[in-house]
């Protein structure tokens, strides 16, 4: 669908951390832009193509819809994808043969697990199954699980060392990867890689509420407003440049409440039980999935690790917001974060 250039563009759906573009600041001339929805990754997942050929931008955009929905399969923990696949034989202690594009991704989620100190896990997936929230059509969850079951598999997390060996993954003991902290940012450079091949150079991508920005909306900047995790509004905009990602990641997505306490999906592997502390973060970088990964990261470790591990991760753009509703930020997003 062709949409007319616009002053303000609408809002993501309410479960984005990020806003979509918003285009302030005056009216502009208007830029033909081809808009594609593909509702995946348990989200929707809207590009926008700006001033490009309309068979060109189409055809690119067909290519992407196509490997999201394939990697939407074969990424997930658990079910007949390739991930799926490979968590089955990993959790019967044996090796398993990975696809380039997963090895990849495997190879960044243990270089991110290093950088980190463990705080980023890919290992994590016996966590985030017995809380139960390893399926997207999963019931909420009733009530956390039992200390005793928690424990044993954080025991059990400890024990799985994992061991890359080019495409061959191996495990000392049990285990079943989780990649979704990770695989967004990947889905959105791949994205991207598409367009830039396909010669656009003017694109967004909105992967729920992580974003990648291609050369620039017309005469201005693919700007976004960050959300407020806290509640409806916004914190303020962003404007993103050439090859940016903004991605964030927050306790408001998937959560449940019982015995008068809110639970989320994001798992402190340290503790076996959801992040206290941080209620949202929010990552800039040109490198999508350290950003994602970053993100997550960061509200794992929690306000009083906040400087330290965006310094430690190599990110210079971060937004932290505590549960009670302090922003933390670096420098570099001091000066982005615009009210």
């Amino acid at each position: 669908m062709w949409w007319p250039g616009v002053c303000a563009r609408a809002e993501a759906p309410a479960g984005a951390a990020l806003l979509a573009t918003l285009l302030l600041g005056g009216c502009q001339e208007p830029t033909p832009v081809l808009e594609r929805i593909i509702p995946v990754f348990g989200t929707i997942v809207q590009v926008e193509v700006a001033g490009a050929d309309p068979a060109a931008a189409d055809a690119a955009l067909d290519g992407i819809e196509a490997l999201y929905r394939r990697i939407d399969v074969d990424w997930r923990s658990f079910g007949p994808g390739e991930l799926g696949r490979a968590n089955a034989r990993l959790a019967a202690g044996e090796p398993v043969l990975l696809s380039a594009g997963l090895a990849h991704l495997v190879a960044r989620s243990l270089e991110v697990r290093e950088l980190s100190g463990g705080l980023f896990d890919p290992r994590v997936g016996p966590l985030i199954r017995l809380w139960r929230f390893d399926d997207l059509a999963h019931a909420t969850p009733a009530a956390p699980p039992d200390e005793a079951a928690i424990d044993a598999a954080r025991a059990a997390l400890q024990a799985a060392v994992l061991h890359l060996d080019g495409r061959q993954l191996s495990t000392a003991a049990p285990v079943t990867l989780e990649l979704a902290g990770i695989a967004k940012g990947s889905a959105l450079a791949a994205g991207a890689a598409m367009l830039r091949a396909a010669g656009i150079h003017s694109a967004l991508i909105v992967a729920g509420g992580d974003v990648l920005a291609l050369g620039s909306r017309g005469p201005r900047p693919w700007r976004i407003g960050v959300r407020d995790p806290l509640g409806p509004g916004v914190l303020g905009r962003i404007d993103l440049l050439d090859g940016e990602a903004a991605v964030s990641s927050g306790n408001y997505e998937r959560q449940f409440s019982a015995g008068g306490r809110r639970y989320h999906h994001i798992i402190d592997p340290r503790t076996g039980h959801p992040a206290r502390g941080a209620a949202g973060t929010t990552v800039i970088g040109r490198d999508p999935e350290l950003a994602n990964a970053a993100a997550t990261t960061l509200l794992v470790g929690g306000p009083a690790a906040f400087t330290g591990l965006a310094r430690q991760l190599g990110i210079d753009c971060a937004l932290l917001v505590t549960e009670d509703g302090q922003r933390l930020t670096t420098p570099c997003m001091a000066r982005r974060l615009r009210p």
